[in-house]
């Protein structure tokens, strides 16, 4: 049986998160996530990040912080045989 999402709320205080209400850097996800600047580019070439924005005429890439967080809450698993809700 498969669990409902956890809602961004829910994720927040499981993990102790306080919204800041702010666009995210690619290297504030990585410093969030723990992983490297380039992991982030990965998941950003593969589609399995969360959604970003680029400016038109940028090279810029902004996450909104609550894309970030509902991202993170979707993957949540009860075993290691579960797939990650897409």
């Amino acid at each position: 049986m498969k669990q409902p999402e956890m809602t961004l709320e829910q994720f927040c205080e499981r993990f102790n998160v306080t919204p800041k209400r702010r666009p995210w850097s690619g290297q504030d996800l990585a410093d969030f996530c723990e992983v490297s600047l380039r992991t982030v580019e990965g998941w950003r070439q593969t589609g399995e990040g969360p959604t970003f924005f680029s400016p038109k005429g940028t090279r810029r890439v902004w996450y909104a912080e609550r894309d970030v967080l509902a991202w993170m809450a979707s993957g949540e698993k009860r075993s290691t045989s579960e797939n990650v809700a897409a």
